[in-house]
């Protein structure tokens, strides 16, 4: 009886990678071709026939979409977490096969990236969710108390995983095209790729269907969605918090357009500018790995983690390391550029899963599926907003040219505000730990 029981736990503590590996599959397919247009971006705007400001509205119909629908999807997601994550997939695939079979529709595009945002909102706050009494996900279904951080991270960082893989190809596989009708053939290309890889990730995912004979957690109490979500906007620390935290990952997202835009006003080739991305989410990865790491050992000895001093000193990183940048940028030699756009990667965009993990330490009992999901709207609203101010700054340049040279600064020194406050009046209290001890 025990060789049985000590079998059926080796099989299902293979089964929980698997379970995770195919969420981060789901996550990777369904961010890959959003984030491979960005090298791209005035070429695509040609294979639609339209400007590199109007193009905007793919970005536009894929954050309005998000934005309207993850909310709504909530109560769906904490009854039926396998089915959630099946029609995620099919979302994905099905928007991905129809911006393949349209073509160069541009209003059929449209439709075809509200789809696929209609894939992320049932997936991207997934992770961060722990419910109350049966209705349990992913990490405290699947994983004990002392791997909840690590399989956070993993599920949290595959779509930084895929976003660097899809800057890469798109960076690589288009750099040497000078003839429309072979860019045209090469970004089908990419589209089917895409979704042929979210059909895979389909399959792999019929797997979040099975429930595991034993829960790895405790039964917690926590507020309804609803109380979670009402004390968490009506909550001025939380607002403060939510707002600071937001702003830093929202810069993340969007930082490699700002700093792209001002490489090229500087006359820095399009490889140049690649390199400049690629180290820094590179920097994101490597750094949230480590901070992972040594909160992980803290969390197998049982200690309270220590997330402040990871969450000030990385940021702190960052935040300097923009300002240097920023005073600096013309003066700064290429190689030392590179290094740099590393660390400010592993400063503002490094801790995402560390700064979730102290939210819900820190506002405890409230559900952390309702903390994911404000936390991931905000930080989308910035990134949108920093986004249309590329395109703005971009547009400006036409009739008054200075606006260009400053846009990225003056969107940089808004982080000044939320540096300030998560350095001097963050603090993360464990009401968490508490309960589960």
């Amino acid at each position: 009886m025990k060789e049985d029981h000590k079998i059926q736990k080796q099989s299902e503590g293979l089964y929980q990678w698997i379970v995770l590996a195919s969420f981060c599959l789901n996550s990777m397919s369904n961010i890959f071709l959003f984030t491979g247009l960005s090298p791209i971006w005035s070429q695509v705007a040609i294979y639609y026939g339209t400007t590199d400001y109007d193009l905007n509205w793919f970005t536009n119909m894929y954050y309005i979409t998000l934005m309207s629908s993850a909310f709504l999807f909530n109560p769906l997601i904490i009854k039926y977490f396998g089915i959630s994550q099946l029609l995620s997939c099919c979302f994905t695939s099905l928007g991905l096969w129809l911006l393949l079979y349209v073509k160069q529709d541009y209003l059929l595009g449209l439709v075809s990236l509200g789809l696929i945002s209609l894939g992320e909102s049932l997936y991207f706050q997934v992770p961060l969710r722990k419910t109350y009494k049966i209705i349990i996900d992913l990490s405290k279904l699947w994983f004990a108390h002392d791997q909840r951080i690590i399989s956070t991270f993993i599920a949290q960082y595959s779509s930084n995983v895929g976003m660097l893989i899809s800057y890469t190809i798109s960076s690589l596989y288009f750099q040497d095209i000078v003839d429309e009708s072979e860019f045209n053939t090469r970004y089908e290309n990419l589209i089917l790729f895409n979704a042929i890889f979210a059909t895979i990730a389909l399959v792999f995912n019929l797997s979040t269907l099975k429930t595991p004979s034993q829960h790895h957690d405790i039964v917690e109490i926590r507020l309804t969605i609803w109380e979670s979500l009402s004390k968490l906007v009506m909550s001025e620390e939380s607002v403060f918090d939510i707002l600071s935290i937001s702003s830093f990952i929202g810069l993340s997202w969007c930082y490699t357009m700002l700093l792209g835009t001002q490489q090229y006003y500087q006359g820095q080739s399009f490889l140049e500018v690649t390199q400049t991305s690629i180290y820094f989410q590179v920097g994101q990865i490597v750094a949230g790995t480590y901070c992972t790491w040594k909160l992980q050992k803290q969390s197998k000895a049982g200690i309270q983690q220590d997330y402040d001093s990871y969450i000030k000193t990385m940021i702190s990183l960052g935040f300097w390391l923009l300002v240097f940048e920023i005073i600096l940028f013309e003066d700064i030699p290429f190689i030392i550029l590179v290094f740099i756009n590393f660390f400010i990667g592993a400063g503002i965009g490094g801790i995402y899963s560390v700064l979730l993990e102290a939210l819900m330490e820190k506002h405890f009992p409230v559900q952390e599926l309702a903390i994911g999901t404000i936390f991931a709207a905000v930080a989308s609203v910035i990134y949108h907003n920093q986004k249309q101010v590329v395109s703005i700054t971009i547009t400006m340049t036409l009739v008054i040219p200075k606006f260009l040279e400053y846009g990225f600064q003056i969107s940089c020194y808004l982080m000044i505000i939320p540096f300030c406050y998560i350095a001097v009046f963050y603090k993360t209290q464990f009401k968490r730990f508490e309960a589960e001890a």
